[in-house]
């Protein structure tokens, strides 16, 4: 059991056999490994303070389902929602998610207001019940579902506050 890995996107794979190459999406573990050890605590630190922060303006909340209790940030822009840690919403535990796309939740900066959108190829996505088809406002405490699970959509910024 001692020779079991897990790479950054989840897979488990035998170091003895297939060395520190992940079999399924051919992550390096090696490099990932040397990288981080090439940092002394002061240049990490350094480089930490460089990375620009994106401020959160809405969060989505699980109610109901595998991640209940559990919120996702949701920042300027288009936030791609699904279960791989390529989407900026990792929904992780809900498999009747789609791995990517399954919808997107967009905040528009100038007009301070978050639009949920449907993918082509995503999962259905309902708002309070009802399918989305199309572009969607939403308003804060609306309910999204989205597989088995359910989230509580609230706005942070809008006529009351913003970044």
């Amino acid at each position: 059991m001692g020779n079991l890995i897990r790479c950054k996107n989840g897979h488990m794979f035998s170091k003895r056999r297939y060395g520190n190459i992940c079999p399924y999406c051919n992550m390096d573990m090696t490099e990932r490994r040397e990288l981080e050890e090439s940092f002394d605590d002061a240049e990490l630190e350094e480089s930490l303070i460089r990375i620009k922060t994106k401020p959160v303006c809405a969060w989505l909340v699980c109610i109901k389902g595998p991640r209940y209790g559990k919120d996702y940030r949701v920042v300027f822009g288009k936030n791609y929602i699904g279960r791989t840690d390529a989407m900026d919403i990792q929904i992780i535990g809900d498999n009747a998610i789609k791995q990517e796309n399954h919808a997107i939740l967009s905040f528009d900066e100038r007009d301070m207001e978050g639009t949920l959108i449907c993918t082509e190829g995503g999962g259905i996505t309902y708002l309070n019940g009802k399918a989305v088809y199309t572009p969607q406002v939403l308003e804060t405490y609306d309910v999204i579902t989205m597989g088995e699970s359910e989230f509580l959509y609230i706005a942070l910024c809008g006529k009351q506050f913003s970044w």
